[in-house]
């Protein structure tokens, strides 16, 4: 998230801070090096916890967030971590092809949501469903439903329960996945922005080719009629004389 990159921001410029002032001390004040050392530490928290305070707030402005809304995102992300490595942990007590495809599938998305809004946070708003609701009806389902399918003795009832339960998970797959789908809504709409623009720079390129090219077929034809002979007009005197030769 964003804190990290805070983070070794405010770090890049409090460690010089810090090795400036402890430098500064033992020259000028000439003390013992304990004290200098104190100094020093003084220097780089006092430079990092502004820089850090700083940098935070023009990534936050950057995304148009408020300080409480990214801690409160930050929280539901630290409680989603935990409730995806308690889904992940359920491998183990698959007994079946069909359901270790399914809970693949959805671990995937729910992985997928997760590193969607961990990357940015202002996500969050729009998969606050899956984050409230659709997350723990997964984990504590599949929990469940695979507790119950590896034991031993069921009954047809209790199998028909379990069916049901399978069929659940599966629409609670549609819904996680349309989860998906509207937090990416708005990329796509960018996307699409983005298309358009290439389809009209694409219609400017081609209208200067074309003209262009008219204009290379006008200088050649211009070339080849200059190139054509003119045709030799005969004298008339020249005509008479002829004729009076072939008479004679």
């Amino acid at each position: 998230m964003k804190h990290n990159l805070s983070h070794w921001f405010a770090s890049m410029v409090s460690i010089p801070a810090a090795i400036v002032a402890g430098l500064a001390s033992m020259i000028a004040f000439d003390i013992h090096l304990v004290f200098d050392m104190m100094i020093g530490a003084g220097g780089f928290f006092a430079a990092y916890f502004p820089s850090q305070s700083y940098s935070m707030k023009s990534q936050l402005d950057k995304m148009g967030m408020t300080k409480s809304e990214y801690r409160h995102v930050k929280k539901e992300l630290a409680e989603a971590k935990e409730k995806i490595q308690r889904l992940r942990k359920n491998y183990k007590n698959v007994r079946t092809l069909k359901d270790a495809k399914l809970i693949y599938d959805i671990n995937k998305i729910v992985r997928t949501i997760y590193q969607s809004v961990e990357e940015n946070p202002k996500q969050f708003f729009n998969v606050q469903q899956f984050f409230h609701s659709n997350l723990d009806s997964a984990v504590n389902t599949i929990e469940q439903y695979l507790f119950l399918y590896k034991m031993p003795g069921k009954t047809k009832d209790e199998k028909v329960k379990l069916h049901e339960t399978r069929i659940s998970l599966l629409e609670l797959k549609r819904t996680i996945q349309s989860n998906l789908t509207a937090m990416n809504k708005s990329n796509y709409q960018s996307l699409e922005v983005e298309k358009d623009v290439i389809k009209m720079n694409r219609k400017r390129t081609r209208g200067p080719l074309k003209l262009s090219n008219k204009l290379d077929e006008q200088k050649v034809n211009l070339d080849k009629k200059e190139k054509e002979p003119e045709p030799v007009k005969a004298n008339r005197g020249e005509d008479d004389e002829g004729r009076e030769k072939a008479e004679r």
